[in-house]
């Protein structure tokens, strides 16, 4: 039975691979179109497999330069059936990082620091969020703002690195605002191998994150070596 579902899982992951963007004059319904198949996707993983697969996701990324170089670490908190975070914080937690959640603020998100997975509590739409604290700042002379990691959630991405979101835009707001010269980030998407796609709509607006970290591979912007 359970090669069964793996095969069926790997034959879901080929047919969503296969997938190919087709020009329209109506990109935000391409974009619902693709995100709506790699939601799917994903919600039909067992519990099991999303366990399985996410631990793997998370060992690959602490494997990486950026995340054993970074002070801090600004990632979501994972809802539903997001590759799930929460080892990650534990990790992030045990290797003396400081960690950063987000938080929904109207129509703009910011990053509170948490030291436990009890500093959250449910708010947008249900997801953890922190309850206040220490809000991240850039500034010139602060160690934590200098080697950052952030790791961003998606619905659908591609191999180069593009990335649809949930519709909020908060993530392509807060990195379009972020990006200061005085801070060295990486961004670091994670995802199933079943929300990868060849190619996917995507706009200029759009954040790209400089990686994308799933279960069996990590893909990379072209001209990034994090």
């Amino acid at each position: 039975m359970g090669e069964y579902v793996e095969r069926k899982t790997v034959q879901a992951e080929k047919e969503q691979s296969g997938m190919k963007f087709a020009a329209t004059k109506e990109p935000l319904t391409e974009k619902k179109r693709f995100r709506t198949a790699a939601l799917a996707a994903r919600d039909s993983l067992t519990k099991e497999q999303r366990k399985h697969y996410s631990d793997r996701i998370i060992r690959n990324l602490i494997s990486l330069p950026c995340y054993r170089e970074a002070d801090a670490l600004l990632t979501y908190i994972s809802f539903r059936s997001e590759v799930d975070t929460f080892p990650l914080l534990e990790q992030a937690f045990a290797d003396g990082k400081a960690v950063f959640a987000p938080k929904v603020l109207g129509k703009e998100m910011a990053f509170y620091r948490i030291f436990s997975k009890d500093d959250l509590v449910a708010g947008y739409q249900g997801i953890p969020e922190p309850t206040g604290g220490q809000l991240f700042e850039i500034r010139k002379d602060d160690r934590l703002s200098q080697r950052v990691l952030i790791c961003l959630p998606g619905a659908a991405f591609d191999r180069s690195c593009h990335r649809i979101g949930y519709g909020g835009g908060f993530y392509d707001r807060y990195l379009g605002d972020t990006a200061c010269p005085q801070m060295e980030y990486v961004t670091a998407a994670l995802s199933f191998n079943c929300q990868i796609f060849e190619e996917i709509p995507w706009e200029t607006h759009d954040i790209r994150p400089e990686q994308i970290i799933t279960e069996t591979e990590i893909f990379k912007r072209k001209g990034k070596d994090t």
